[in-house]
This record gives structure tokens, sequence and C-alpha cells, in this order.
């Protein structure tokens, strides 16, 4: 019993030592780990050192104590590229001549900002087709963001060019489709941009802990075909666009971070869409929509002729059926891509702070 009774008095030991080196982390202040006691596992310092480290940093990224953001400009930004996957292109859709290609995002980070950071995945649009991680939008709203505590990727993915790899049920979908020949060109496009866009951010789950993420406060954030895969990210289950069978063996899965999370806590959808929930309804039988997705501001244009406006009520309508959170912003006469527009006298960036903030009870000062 004696022996029992100092084991527990270890464990609340070590206990209390994690939560206090994790309340000062969180704080901003960094505690050293030798300065905790060998008796705590009764090794030597080199292994406690190790140990705690690692401890902290999963403690750190999985706390649901919410991070502290800035209102105004208050960190200077680093931008960094990184390879975050690798994928497949083909000669063209299904066939077996394939290259490997890389698949590339910027980092932006808040310099010296404390850590237990949000982080923030932006994706730029072009339906499919076009566009790239420097879309001017995109790289205003990751300043804008970065500069204020939030870690943010702008990630690139397969276009329609790249002939990405489909999975055989997607490819028989919209094979089968009534779509003109250039919405088949773009709706196969989607399956791979979706694969990319999930590993770009099992990619930031990998690496939280080295840049200070809480992976409990992320974001997704796009602009048109970047609002789908927003969209999709938030809405769709896990395992969808990871696992699936595809139409050719693809052995570059393996650089994907396929056992890292992939969880969205908010979507700002920019005059996107739902294609992707409603192609894997039409292909599995089974809605992807639930009362658990992430609340989403939708923001679209009445007079979209790229993206219709019937695009976003469909998404409002499918919150409203699920019991999830949402906050409905027409652009009355505004067209597609309608960056400088304002709702209630707020900057879509000021918007998007506000109802990120709000929703994820984040601390702003």
């Amino acid at each position: 019993m004696k022996q029992k009774n100092q084991f527990l008095h270890h464990s609340d030991c070590f206990r209390f030592h994690i939560t206090f080196a994790l309340v000062l982390s969180v704080l901003g202040f960094t505690i050293s780990c030798s300065a905790l006691p060998n008796e705590i596992t009764g090794k030597s310092d080199a292994n406690n050192n190790m140990l705690l480290s690692t401890l902290l940093l999963f403690q750190l990224s999985q706390t649901n104590i919410p991070p502290t953001v800035k209102q105004n400009v208050t960190y200077t930004v680093s931008k960094s590229t990184f390879v975050y996957a690798q994928a497949l292109s083909h000669s063209n859709w299904g066939t077996s001549t394939t290259s490997v290609v890389n698949l590339s995002l910027d980092s932006y980070l808040p310099d010296n900002a404390p850590t237990n950071r949000p982080a923030m995945v932006l994706i730029h649009g072009g339906g499919f087709t076009t566009g790239s991680k420097e879309d001017t939008n995109i790289v205003e709203m990751a300043n804008y963001f970065a500069s204020r505590g939030w870690v943010c990727i702008s990630i690139n993915y397969r276009l329609v060019s790249a002939y990405g790899t489909l999975s055989t049920a997607w490819g028989t979908y919209v094979l089968n489709s009534s779509l003109t020949p250039t919405e088949k060109q773009q709706s196969y496009a989607m399956y791979p941009a979706a694969r990319d866009a999930k590993a770009a951010v099992r990619w930031l789950y990998a690496n939280a802990s080295a840049y200070g993420i809480n992976t409990n406060y992320v974001t997704a954030l796009g602009g048109s075909a970047g609002s789908f895969l927003a969209n999709m990210l938030g809405i769709t289950n896990a395992s969808d666009f990871r696992d699936e069978t595809l139409t050719l063996n693809d052995t570059t899965l393996s650089t994907t971070n396929l056992l890292a999370g992939s969880k969205i806590h908010t979507i700002i959808d920019h005059w996107g869409g739902i294609n992707h929930m409603t192609y894997l309804q039409a292909i599995t039988g089974q809605s992807r929509f639930d009362i658990n997705d992430p609340p989403v501001s939708i923001v679209h244009g009445t007079a979209d002729a790229d993206v219709p406006f019937t695009q976003a009520e469909a998404l409002r309508d499918a919150y409203i059926a699920s019991g999830a959170s949402y906050e409905f912003n027409p652009l009355v006469g505004a067209g597609h891509g309608a960056w400088t527009a304002t709702i209630n006298g707020k900057s879509l960036s000021e918007n998007a702070f506000q109802f990120i903030t709000t929703k994820q009870k984040l601390t702003v000062n």
C-alpha cells in the first residue's frame, strides 16, 4: 500500500509540473524541463527532458485554453514556402502515364507571438482551372490574420491541367453526369484538389507543435473554388478524399501525413458552393451535413454570374436543416469575387475576424 501511495504522489507531481509548465507556455513564458525533479519518472535528466518536452508540446496543441489574438496589427509576419506533400499528375484523366508533382504552401508566421496560436488555411480560387497561393486577396487575408496572431498557410493544389488521380466512384459519377464538357473538367479536378487540401490540413496538424499552433482552433477560408474546398474541409468526414479506392495505385499518399488530424473549427465561405458534398451524397447515398459541422460565415453576391447565389442558399438551408451554426451575409447586387465589399461597415477581413473570434471564443486584446 505504501508503494501505491508513493506512485500516486509521483503521478500527481508529474501532472502538476506539466500543467504549471503548460500555463506558463500559454502565457508566453519559457520553462526548462531540467527544472523539473528527477523523482517524476525516476529516469535520467536527458530522458526526463525529452519526455516532458514532448508532452508539453502535445498538450499545448490540444489544450482548450482559448488563444489570445490582437484586434490590430501587432506582429511582424515571416513568410516561408514548404512542400507539404507529393501527388500524381496524369497525362489525362485516368491514364497510367504519370509523374510526381510537389504540392507547396506558403506559411505566414506571427513573429514573437506567444504560443497557443490559432491557425488558418487559406485557399485560392480560379474555378479549379487557374490560380495560386500567391493570389493577391488571399495573401492580404493571410497577412491580416498573421499580424494579429494566427499561423496562416496559403496552399496550392492540383488544377485541371494536372489531371490528378481520381477515385473510381468519383470518376464514374462525373463521366455519367449530364454536365457540359467544361463542367466535367472542373468536376474531375474537384477530387484531387480536395485530396490536396485535406493533405495540407494534415500537414498543419503534423507541424502544430513546431509553430505553437493550438489545433482546437483551426479555420478554413477561401474564395470561389477555394471556398468550395473550405466548405469541404469543414463538412466532410475525415475519411473522405483520403480513403477511397483510386483508379491507379498512388504511392505518393505516404507523403501526406495520413495519420494526422484534419478537423476544421470555423469556415469562412466567400462565394463558394456545396458540390463536393452533393457529389458525395449522390455517390454514397449519405449526407455529410450534421449538427457537428463547424460554424460557417456565408458571404455571397446576389448577382454572382459564376457561382450562382443559389449555392449560398443551398449551404444555408443545409445548415438550417442540420441545426449547425451559420451566419448568412448576402452582398446585394454584388457579382463574383467581391473582395472589396463591406458587411455592416466592416471589410471582409474584419467580418471574418469577428466571426472567428466569437465562434471560437478567442481572447481579443
